[in-house]
């Protein structure tokens, strides 16, 4: 027993499952939104037979991709509703004479990749005589076989048949029964199963009565385009013999001769002649020339495409003043082409008064517009100027690639008549610099020049583009710094700028300021060598994506990162980093944190890289989602350096408290003094003293102190001396004597002789003085030193109170005693030096 559970949701069918023991077939349902009724999907469920119950009022069924071999469709009124039925991709091999009885509402029906054979036995006579309400029929890719026989009675009886799609043999020719078809106006045969190799004069005479107005021939393996192939479809709009492979374009564009006095919408025959993708071979195929333009004059279409055809030369009559086909076109595509044709055609463009869109772009010709040979001019009155006019409705003119070799243009550019134009192409055509102006352009929008060299270019280029919204200039040749000179003025003009494209130009530096007059939202700066993003972001409030991809970027600063993140707040941001290879090393984690944890929207972060501290090239995802990690391998060194400092604080602390409690007034001693806390007496001054020197001398150097040394120090210089054996009463204690000349002497004259070295006495003068050091100022002590005495001989401690400056060598003075001792004499008697 057949039992069926329909689930319902807002008077929308959502669910049907039919059960006869076990689940046989599935369908989906909503509402269809052509018809009005109920969409039933029934595709890809393994089904072999159609569903016998479907919900009342369905107009639509879906059962491709099924196993269906007969088709068998119930006689219910179930089935009356029916408007659309595909059954494409089933296993149907025939067609029953009351197949469609049930159905005879349908208006689409498609029946294409089955094994439906092109022979009256698979479509009976009367097999379509129901459907008195079809529009659309696909019966394509079902017929594999190159020779087939059209069912044409059976075709015949479908008159409201709007769209027809068919399989076709090589040689093709539609019958008498097609001339029943009086509906009839999409003729589709082209598609990857297209066999068509010829289209003859009598192909389509069949349909001269009916009102085709689109016929597609596009992917057909056309090799011959006979001349009055079309003369019987007098209500063509629409031809497509795009991608023919064999047919040339000369054969195309001569097939358009039946065409004459018809007011068509398109006709494409792109990629014709395209066979092993050769560029050279057979040449006249491949040349336009004025008899076989004639084709074409008398044609009324709005948009011709040849593109991608391998056409040598194209004669300017194309575009003759008088012709239809001028008056008319609208959108003209020679892109792809080899031209090596008639230089007129720029300068014929005027004569096509409805042209909006016009691309020869990528050709091979050598520019034979601008003269590279006009020298230099040094009065901007001697300037010649260039002029290109065009049509008033002209709005997309594309060059790309048209002019090979332009090179030096010494002079003005002037578009006249360009008001409408809005887009101009001029990539790659050779333009070495540009030192004039281009005018005309006011209203143009969108300016791509990339590709050319403007190594020497004039920065006040842009001044008369005051329109531009989107300017290209990659791979321009840009001397490293002219950006960074003159890049400010040569955008500064461009107010209404928002899409800017420097892409490819090995930059490295750039004006901070050069976008601070422009309005612009996306910034493309990829394939350079910035380091950082060049420009100031503030000056680019409006900005909505940033690419910097392939640049030599290893982090952008916490600065960068801010402005970055305010402007995401306001304007959806986009970012593209990608292969720059940026730092993941510990000081830039916070970076890496960032590039996942900001509002704006980095672009294929996870295909990023980036180097470690140790050289390694890892991923910033793969430092992101091993944060913690990373963070704790890069700041243990630092915590086990902090760690160790602190430990060594602690055990130095407490040293200190050891020697406090052990020490306690040597430590304050030390540090009162470290501090200046001590009273410190008062310096000694000259006047303290009643001597000026104590002269130390051994016995048996008494008389050439009492004598030499006395008249040179007293009797000569003024200094008032203390000598042992002329101030000390004979007879005294020696060391009173000796203590008492010290301390009664501003300062002391110690005379080393090697006797004075093994005196007694005299040692225990370099005791005393050694002594009384402590409280007299640095520089009282003065050494005379004979040559007999050895420097290592002298006393360590005497030495430590004695600065060198006041050690004065007889040696030095070469018997020069005068000197000597008036030098001895200024040192005793200075008291600055103190």
């Amino acid at each position: 027993m057949l039992t069926c559970n329909i689930t319902m949701t807002n008077n929308i069918v959502l669910l049907l499952v039919c059960l006869s023991g076990e689940v046989i077939w599935a369908c989906t349902f909503h509402h269809d939104a052509t018809y009005g009724g109920v969409f039933a999907n029934c595709s890809s469920n393994n089904l072999s037979s159609v569903p016998n119950d479907l919900p009342l009022n369905t107009t639509s069924l879906s059962l491709h991709s099924n196993h269906i071999a007969v088709l068998h469709i119930p006689l219910n009124s179930s089935w009356n509703t029916l408007k659309y039925l595909d059954l494409s991709s089933n296993k149907l091999a025939k067609l029953e004479k009351r197949t469609f009885e049930s159905i005879y509402n349908l208006e689409e029906l498609f029946l294409q990749n089955n094994n439906l054979i092109l022979n009256s036995d698979t479509y009976p006579d009367d097999v379509f005589l129901p459907l008195q309400k079809l529009q659309k029929l696909h019966l394509h890719n079902n017929d594999r076989r190159f020779k087939g026989i059209y069912p044409e009675t059976a075709l015949g009886k479908l008159r409201s048949v709007v769209e027809l799609k068919i399989d076709s043999s090589g040689i093709t020719i539609f019958g008498s029964g097609f001339a029943n078809m009086s509906s009839l106006k999409r003729l589709l045969l082209g598609f990857n199963g297209c066999k068509i190799e010829e289209v003859s004069n009598i192909t389509l005479r069949s349909f001269q009565h009916s009102p085709v107005e689109d016929l597609d021939l596009c992917s057909c393996p056309l090799e011959a385009v006979d001349k009055m192939s079309f003369v019987y479809l007098k209500r063509l709009k629409n031809l497509n013999l795009s991608k023919g492979t064999f047919v040339a374009p000369v054969d195309a564009v001569r097939s358009m001769y039946g065409l004459n006095g018809l007011n068509m919408t398109s006709v494409s025959f792109d990629e014709m002649y395209n066979f092993l993708n050769f560029r050279y071979g057979p040449v006249e195929p491949r040349i336009l020339t004025h008899e076989v333009l004639d084709n074409i004059q008398g044609v009324c279409v709005r948009t011709f495409s040849m593109k991608k055809n391998k056409i040598v030369w194209l004669d300017s009559s194309i575009l003759n003043s008088n012709s239809r086909f001028t008056q008319c076109i609208t959108h003209l595509d020679l892109s792809d082409n080899d031209f090596l044709g008639d230089k007129q055609l720029l300068f014929k463009l005027v004569f096509a008064p409805q042209l909006v869109f016009l691309n020869f772009s990528n050709h091979l010709r050598r520019n034979e517009f601008f003269p590279t040979t006009i020298p230099e001019h040094n009065s901007l009155l001697s300037v010649p100027t260039f002029r290109l006019t065009l049509p008033s409705k002209l709005e997309y003119l594309y060059m790309h690639g048209s002019l090979s070799d332009v090179g030096y243009i010494n002079g003005n550019i002037e578009f006249t008549n360009a008001v409408s134009l809005k887009s101009l192409n001029f990539e790659f055509n050779g333009l070495y610099a540009f030192k004039y102006n281009i005018y005309g352009l006011e209203n143009l929008t969108d300016f791509d020049v990339s590709g050319n060299y403007f190594t020497n270019v004039n920065p006040g280029l842009l001044k008369y583009f005051p329109s531009l919204t989107t300017l290209k200039m990659s791979q321009m040749g840009f001397k490293n710094d002219f950006l960074l000179k003159e890049g400010r003025e040569m955008f500064l003009p461009l107010g209404a700028l928002k899409n800017i494209v420097l892409s490819r130009n090995d930059l490295a530096v750039m004006d901070s300021q050069i976008f601070a007059g422009n309005q612009l939202a996306v910034i493309d700066l990829s394939f350079n060598r910035f380091e950082s993003i060049p420009f100031d972001i503030t000056t680019t409030p409006s900005l909505l994506r940033l690419d910097l991809s392939y640049n030599s970027l290893p982090v952008l600063s916490a600065s960068q990162r801010s402005l970055l993140d305010a402007l995401a707040t306001t304007n959806n941001l986009t970012l593209n980093l990608n292969n720059n290879l940026l730092s993941c090393g510990c000081e830039n984690l916070d970076f890496v944190k960032w590039l996942f944890q900001t509002d704006v929207k980095v672009e294929s972060i996870d295909t990023y890289t980036c180097v470690s501290d140790d050289g390694v090239i890892t991923s910033p995802s793969f430092i992101y989602h091993h944060y913690d990690e990373t963070w704790r391998r890069c700041s243990g060194p630092i915590w086990l350096s902090l760690s160790v400092s602190a430990f060594a604080l602690i055990i130095l602390f407490m040293i200190l408290i050891y020697l406090i409690n052990q020490k306690k007034t040597l430590v304050l001693n030390i540090i009162h003094r470290l501090f200046g806390l001590v009273n410190v007496s008062k310096s000694p001054k000259r006047t303290d003293f009643p001597n000026d020197a104590y002269i130390g001398y051994s016995d048996v150097d008494y008389q050439y102190i009492c004598h030499t040394v006395r008249e040179h120090l007293e009797d000569r210089h003024g200094v008032k001396l203390f000598l042992k054996d002329r101030d000390t009463i004979p007879g005294g204690q020696i060391a009173d004597d000796i203590i008492s000349g010290i301390d009664s002497s501003w300062k002391t004259v110690l005379v080393l002789t090697q006797s004075f070295i093994e005196d007694q006495w005299c040692r225990f003068i370099v005791n005393r003085i050694v002594y009384s050091s402590t409280r007299m100022p640095v520089g009282s002590i003065l050494l005379v030193l004979f040559e007999d005495v050895r420097r290592g001989d002298i006393s360590p401690a005497l030495l430590n109170v004695v600065v060198e400056r006041h050690i004065f060598s007889v040696g030095k003075y070469r018997d020069d005693q005068g000197s000597f001792w008036r030098d001895v004499s200024q040192r005793i008697m200075n008291e600055t030096e103190f």
